[in-house]
């Protein structure tokens, strides 16, 4: 589904739009996993509380003013709930002094800004149109040769080479407005990150 902007994302959320409510599961889901599978320790535990998250999010659709609330929301309940397991998870096993020593201090800002990176990038890989977007990813994260993606999507080189370079083009146009080094940043964790995406 393609989403023109955070407004346009709002409305069709607010119509209860399944399409979006997937689009969001998409975009968000497994960076949210990531985040919280850092506070539980838990893969099957973090999907979980994942999935309660956006039954949530569904049920309240309606009350959101901005896709900036959507995104406070899923954080602020995903950490709630993680926090919420790991307490229930210490009061089993009797480790109370763990527990007393967890703060929200400990919960990194920068796992949130990583989180947030990593959901603006793809969300903006997948606005590319369907072709571009899979030879993107077949150069970028499975890191196939150019001669490679050419051979498999019966395409010249050349072909490829364009399409990736206007796919650079248009993720660098929807993270504009970010200071530059910040784009960089963004294509260096998409580097960084490959297979995760």
């Amino acid at each position: 589904m393609e989403v023109k902007s955070d407004e346009h994302c709002l409305v069709l959320l607010k119509e209860g739009n399944e399409d979006i409510y997937r689009y969001l599961i998409r975009v968000y889901g497994p960076v949210l996993c990531s985040y919280v599978e850092k506070i539980v320790f838990d893969r099957a535990a973090a999907e979980d509380i994942v999935e309660d998250i956006f039954v949530k999010l569904w049920e309240k659709h309606t009350v959101f003013d901005s896709l900036l609330g959507v995104r406070k929301f899923l954080y602020m309940a995903a950490r709630n709930a993680s926090l919420n397991f790991k307490r229930s998870k210490e009061r089993e096993k009797t480790k109370h002094d763990a527990f007393s020593r967890l703060s929200t201090e400990t919960i990194s800002i920068d796992e949130i800004i990583y989180a947030e990176l990593m959901a603006e990038v793809r969300s903006a890989i997948d606005s590319l149109p369907h072709k571009m977007r899979k030879i993107f990813i077949m150069g970028y994260i499975d890191q196939l040769s150019n001669q490679e993606i050419a051979a498999q999507l019966d395409l010249s080189c050349q072909t490829v080479r364009n399409q990736k370079t206007k796919a650079l083009t248009i993720i660098r146009g929807l993270l504009k407005g970010h200071p530059g080094d910040r784009i960089i940043l963004y294509i260096t964790l998409l580097l960084a990150i490959r297979g995760k995406l």
